[in-house]
């Protein structure tokens, strides 16, 4: 054994250092890790015949390759799924203790060898805005809100909406941007002036005539005989103080004047005492909302006296001839996102400002500075329309549009390294990245500033700049987009559970749900907790409706989410899994779902995604639903008993289990029917679980977990997957932060931007 040790231990070391520029960069592997991996390893890893295609004979070609390899066994070995637990090709069972042992073994090596490895940033696909990072964007820089829902729904790469490869453009892409950026040029530069303010006219004949007890709508005016009613929709552009003018008319009897009613949208609003018998003008102002209105016209206090000395004193009437809407009167408030391009027209003439608009507005939309030629190509095609008669206010919104639907507004586009395997990216390039990340939108003035001066090298400043960023209110957005993506929470709109056997689910709780999950995120963020507080905390956040459906009290408005610390039987609710958004997602339509469960923890939560079913197995739990005769239990037990399903089930299950407590829809149980609720298990390592409690616990102390959201944390900012030497690079960084204590989403932040492939580009091949 000593012997063949010894030769194994040689071609381990060859593993490692084929790559090495010197004999003294070669890696001794001791003999303990050449005998593991001997007895171990090479009865299923060895040859043709090789298990899941890794052949241990054969060396990798490169040293990241060699290393990635090892990383990969090692995370294998550490959550026991290499070797398999039971497995009865391995001559011996493995004890924990020796499973422990290579894991350190190998986090020492890597430790040691990964600062070695020359930096690669790799390439990232050119990103299009996807449809939030638009709106945001737009809403950033222009202060103007666009419904994007009707925008084609953005395809996902490694589960997140920001990656290249995965962000197609079609035509109806280009459909919609078109308009949505002539929508924003005609809201940005609206043509309003007060002193001179649009007026729409409606005359009494054509409005809507109401309880008709005498009246005639003839001659180009509404004769209104007896108490009645005229109405007329309106419609305004925005939120101003308009102006209603009706034209009116009224004969005298008795001892009062003809009295006029007006109403807003149903609301007594004013009354008009009409003595003149030619048409007069009465006027009121109103504060209206953007929008359809309804305005209301009525003659109430009718009389008639045939016998009166005077004829003309007899019968008393009201004549309508028009109402005229005006509006708006008041200046349309500038959006503090639109000062800096107010700021450029202001004081000049038409040409000048077009010129001044070009130049300050194409480096904000376009991230970068734009070129003369850029700046003049755009010039000339405005000052032609200026010279062919078009408005000013036309062409800026021409000119404005034409900005958005650039390619330079749309996609976010990176040079590639010209000479060299990689380079620093530019600073408009880096401060983007940054921005988008943070953000999921533009850089503001300050990073734009940041970026002109080239010292985001500067780990201190970067760190300085990132703090803002995160104390922005804009960071929310990390929440609303990164976690909604991650956590799975955009797959409520979807869930759609049984209705008769879980009545009263509906939108209001999907969104009540959605909303709690980003509200942790954020707390962890904002307070900077540590991360694994998002799996077991003592609080959670709750609207009245959510705070019933879980027992918990809410001291606030109805809508309101208030944070609500936990005691007792209530923690539970602590952490992601106690949410009831977690186990919606992971369930069937009519019950829970182990498997979809325990799938999701291992996948989402700790990067620990089990291979496809092995053939065969479809038909194996087919057969096992039918048995009516046994608990879901025993059910699952069969995946256990087969060897086929055991290798990812003996874990998967024993997860999914322990959240049996909780319904379809997140209701805590008991019971299942008339059976109590067995939530116990123990995992491969020995670990025993008794619901979810324990289970978070456990959770919380495996750093798959930090290491896995540092990884989609950097998926998410790079835009594309992790290749094996980023994934080297950062793993190596979580476990010096776990060694440190807490850890924050600040700490993993700051990895992510300070890593080489974050700041630099690869030269295309």
């Amino acid at each position: 054994m000593a012997a063949m040790a010894g030769c194994l231990a040689k071609f381990l070391v060859a593993l490692v250092s084929a790559c090495a520029a010197t004999a003294q960069d070669a890696l001794l592997v001791p003999e303990r890790i050449a005998e593991f991996v001997e007895i171990y390893c090479f009865d299923c890893h060895e040859g043709d015949t090789a298990k899941g295609k890794l052949d241990l004979t054969v060396a990798p070609a490169d040293r990241v390759g060699q290393l990635a390899r090892w990383s990969r066994m090692r995370e294998r070995v550490h959550t026991f799924e290499m070797p398999p637990v039971e497995d009865s090709d391995v001559p011996v069972e493995v004890t924990v203790a020796e499973r422990q042992e290579f894991a350190a073994w190998v986090d020492e090596m890597l430790a040691r060898e990964v600062p070695k490895l020359a930096v690669d940033p790799g390439q990232v696909t050119v990103r299009r805005l996807s449809r939030g990072q638009w709106r945001n964007t737009v809403r950033d820089l222009l202060g103007v809100t666009v419904d994007t829902s009707g925008f084609p729904a953005d395809d996902l790469g490694y589960g997140f909406d920001s990656i290249g490869d995965a962000l197609t453009f079609s035509t109806l892409h280009l459909e919609k941007y078109l308009a949505a950026s002539s929508e924003v040029a005609r809201a940005v530069f609206h043509g309003e002036d007060p002193a001179n303010p649009e007026r729409r006219m409606f005359e009494a004949v054509a409005m809507r005539l109401v309880n008709n007890r005498g009246a005639s709508m003839t001659g180009g005016v509404a004769n209104l005989y007896t108490n009645a009613t005229i109405e007329q929709a309106v419609e305004v552009p925005r939120d101003g103080i308009y102006q209603l003018r009706i034209s009116a008319a009224g004969r005298q009897a008795g001892d009062e004047a003809a009295k006029m009613l007006l109403e807003l949208d149903g609301k007594r609003r004013e009354v008009f005492a009409v003595a003149n018998t030619s048409s007069k003008d009465f006027v009121v102002e109103a504060q209206l909302k953007g929008g359809r209105h309804k305005v209301a016209l009525s003659f109430t206090n009718d009389y008639y006296d045939p016998k009166n000395a005077d004829p003309k004193r007899r019968d008393r009437n009201l004549r309508i001839d028009a109402l005229e809407v005006i509006g708006p009167i008041d200046a349309r408030p500038v959006p503090p996102e639109q000062r800096w391009l107010r700021a450029s027209l202001k004081g000049r003439t038409d040409a000048a400002q077009l010129r001044s608009m070009i130049k300050t507005m194409l480096p904000k939309l376009w991230r970068r500075p734009a070129t003369a030629k850029e700046r003049d190509r755009l010039q000339r095609a405005g000052s032609q329309r200026l010279q062919a008669g078009e408005s000013k206010v036309s062409v800026q919104r021409f000119v404005l549009a034409a900005a958005l639907t650039s390619p330079h507004f749309l996609f976010r586009l990176e040079d590639s390294a010209k000479s060299v395997a990689a380079e620093p990216l530019s600073g408009p390039e880096y401060v983007a990245r940054l921005s988008y990340f943070l953000w999921a939108s533009a850089p503001d003035d300050d990073l734009r500033a940041f970026g002109r001066s080239r010292s985001f090298g500067n780990a201190l400043v970067v760190t300085e700049k990132v703090q803002r960023m995160l104390e922005d209110a804009r960071s929310e957005r990390l929440a609303s987009d990164f976690a909604a993506q991650w956590f799975s929470l955009r797959a409520l709109a979807d869930t759609t559970p049984d209705p008769d056997r879980f009545a009263g689910f509906d939108d209001e709780l999907r969104h009540a749900f959605r909303r709690e999950s980003e509200l942790l995120f954020l707390a962890i963020l904002r307070e900077e907790r540590d991360v694994r507080e998002l799996l077991d905390c003592n609080f959670t956040h709750v609207n009245e409706r959510l705070a019933t459906f879980y027992g918990l009290p809410h001291d606030g408005e109805p809508e309101q989410f208030v944070r609500t610390e936990l005691i007792g039987d209530a923690l539970v609710r602590g952490g992601l899994l106690g949410h009831a958004s977690m186990h919606a997602i992971t369930s069937n339509p009519t019950r829970t779902s182990p498997v979809k469960r325990g799938k999701w923890l291992l996948d989402t939560l700790l990067g620990q995604a089990p291979p496809p079913p092995a053939p065969g197995s479809d038909a194996f739990e087919n057969e096992a639903a039918i048995d009516d005769s046994a608990t879901l239990r025993q059910q699952m037990a069969k995946h256990r008993e087969a060897p086929k399903c055991a290798v990812c089930h003996v874990r998967m299950d024993v997860l999914g289990l322990a959240m049996e407590r909780f319904d379809a829809i997140g209701r805590f149980r008991k019971q299942d029917g008339a059976g109590v609720i067995d939530a116990s298990g123990e995992l491969p390592d020995g670990r025993k679980l008794d619901g979810l409690v324990s289970l978070k616990k456990v959770l919380a102390q495996d750093p798959a977990f930090v290491r896995t959201l540092t990884h989609k944390l950097f998926v998410y900012a790079i835009g594309r997957d992790l290749r094996p030497v980023d994934r080297l690079r950062i793993d190596l960084e979580v476990r010096r932060l776990l060694t440190q204590g807490k850890v924050t989403l600040r700490d993993l932040i700051l990895v992510v931007v300070r890593d080489p492939a974050f700041s630099q580009r690869a030269r295309n091949p």
